[in-house]
């Protein structure tokens, strides 16, 4: 385990509390508990008797801003009169946790449930009822009695996806007063990027830690090294994050029957994760959905194998203290990841709700900020609006694409999401698919091309990749997503996510909905397959479903010809019996 060894570690560790957990390391493994997803999971405190993971994520609460939460087995009384699961071995174990080193934060959010904000004002009001029932304030009931979280995690796949920047807002308010600890907020957003649901709020909201998830998607670890896409979240880190020393965790599934695609073994993942660690600073280490599923397959003995071998810390601070947050005249050495600082040379976020997912908006106190370039920093081949060009060029410039008009350049932003590509002396705004994303070319004046190992793509139409949910008609509240898993060759993989917006549904149920042009469909993972035309119909074993479901996830295979495409979820008809 590595240990602080800066003056805050001193003051946390007088007070009481230990801080093994560094989240300034590439060597971190966050794992969730709480759902029991092996069917095998024990006690929070036994999986923190040893020195295996660092950061413990309790899954979940999956409504708000009406509480509910949802722990299974591991935690199943309520208050006396209310619905609100009171936890108390939990608590203990949180402490536990603790006193081991480790950091433990309840991820808000899931597969199914019900939450979202309506406003801001609702998102901020939140987070003080946040602060008082699971952190440093008062509440006549609070589920964890007086532990105090390092922290919480958005795990949002969704609802709406606005008022989460003025929610993290005013809970960082709340974490600058109290100054004997750090607490950390933390992402869990799906690998295609940008993220549906909290793509804006990353862009405009101090984040600590990103677990991606690399699995049930076209981008996902199975998916290496052609459309593993960690590129692209370390470009959005050092680019268009607030806290350019926000930690990248690669997202993977604890075991073979985790997730419907994206696991691999211990070996492999061992591959993948050396060399990124070998390539991008922003890495922070491995999540793992969940710990008792690494448990039971063994994977996370491996990760802790992997990540003890060669790992590195940075200098930079992490997390919220108030050690830094309240005095103007600050130092001008603070650490410049700490969004309370107002140190004269460090720029500090001014949280905004924009809603364009490529806005950022930093306010700096310094007259000679250095996140404004100077044109004498971009390199030559770089088409800059307004410099001098030739003939008919176009060209690249990160996310913008540039047209040379009467000896002139003229350039304009892509798509968010997207970047510019030159392909055959034509500049093109596609997704990365791993590519670098800060291309600077000029037609004529470039050898940049296409990575061979993408020699498939014209079988892929980018923007039929990305995940469309959307609600089914059906006889209780149910929301359908479509993922694009495995794409080989002529033959797909397509996930399919049913979940539940408020009641739980029955282990009797169907789904039918119908397939873009071009495709079949051979097998289901789950169930029994049913084909008409191009509609097919997904029919539940009873016998191997639970009574009450919040959540379905499986994946279909088969061929397609053209181009491949996700299918319509306004064709999605569930029904539960």
């Amino acid at each position: 385990m590595r240990l602080f060894s800066t003056p805050l570690a001193v003051l946390a560790t007088l007070a009481g509390y230990a801080t093994a957990f560094n989240v300034n390391c590439n060597s971190n493994y966050a794992s969730y508990y709480g759902q029991n997803s092996a069917r095998n999971q024990k006690t929070l405190g036994s999986y923190c008797a040893d020195a295996t993971e660092d950061v413990i994520v309790l899954a979940f609460m999956n409504g708000f801003p009406n509480i509910i939460l949802n722990f299974a087995n591991a935690c199943e009384t309520t208050f006396e009169g209310s619905s609100l699961l009171h936890c108390p071995n939990i608590a203990a174990d949180i402490k536990l946790c603790q006193s081991k080193g480790k950091a433990v934060v309840l991820s808000m959010g899931g597969a199914a449930g019900s939450y979202g904000f309506s406003s801001d004002s609702q998102a901020s009001q939140f987070a003080d009822t946040m602060w008082n029932m699971f952190f440093k304030g008062t509440a006549a009931q609070r589920p964890f009695d007086d532990a105090v979280l390092d922290g919480i995690d958005l795990d949002i796949e969704g609802g709406s996806a606005s008022g989460y920047t003025a929610f993290i807002s005013q809970l960082r308010t709340h974490y600058a007063s109290d100054p004997s600890r750090q607490y950390y907020i933390a992402a869990a957003p799906q690998c295609p990027f940008p993220d549906s649901y909290l793509g804006s709020t990353l862009n405009s909201a101090w984040i600590d830690m990103v677990y991606v998830q690399f699995y049930n998607n076209y981008c996902g670890l199975n998916a290496y090294p052609t459309w593993f896409n960690f590129a692209d979240w370390d470009n959005w880190a050092k680019t268009q994050s607030l806290n350019k020393n926000v930690k990248i965790y690669i997202g993977a599934p604890g075991g073979p029957s985790a997730a419907s695609s994206g696991y691999t073994d211990g070996s492999t993942l061992s591959t993948i994760f050396n060399a990124v660690r070998s390539k991008y600073t922003s890495l922070g280490g491995i999540m793992t959905w969940d710990v008792s599923q690494a448990r039971s397959s063994g994977l996370a003995g491996s990760i802790r194998a992997m990540l003890d071998a060669g790992g590195s810390c940075s200098n930079n601070g992490g997390g919220t203290t108030s050690s830094t947050s309240t005095t103007a005249s600050s130092s001008t050495t603070a650490s410049s990841s700490n969004p309370a600082s107002t140190s004269n040379t460090v720029s500090t976020p001014a949280y905004s709700t924009a809603s364009s997912p490529s806005t950022t908006t930093v306010v700096s106190t310094s007259s000679s900020s250095s996140a404004q370039p100077s044109s004498s920093s971009t390199p030559a081949s770089c088409p800059v609006s307004g410099a001098t060009c030739s003939g008919g060029q176009q060209g690249c410039n990160g996310q913008s694409f540039a047209l040379c008009n009467q000896g002139k350049w003229y350039t304009s932003s892509c798509t968010p999401g997207t970047y510019c590509y030159m392909s055959g002396g034509v500049a093109t705004c596609d997704w990365s698919n791993g590519r670098p994303t800060n291309t600077c070319a000029i037609s004529g004046t470039s050898s940049f091309s296409k990575r061979a190992d993408l020699t498939r793509s014209p079988l892929i139409t980018a923007a039929n990749l990305r995940p469309k949910p959307a609600s089914a008609i059906a006889n209780i509240p149910t929301r359908v997503e479509f993922v694009a898993g495995d794409i080989v060759d002529n033959k797909y993989t397509t996930v399919v996510k049913i979940q539940a917006n408020k009641s739980a549904f029955t282990g009797n149920w169907l789904i039918s909905f119908k397939l873009p042009a071009g495709q079949t469909a051979d097998s289901t993972s789950r169930g029994s397959l049913g084909v008409n035309g191009n509609t097919i119909t997904i029919s539940s074993d009873r016998n191997a479903e639970s009574l009450q479901n919040m959540a379905a996830y499986f994946k279909i295979t088969g061929t397609f010809s053209g181009q491949y495409a996700l299918p319509d979820t306004a064709s999605a008809v569930f029904i539960s019996t």
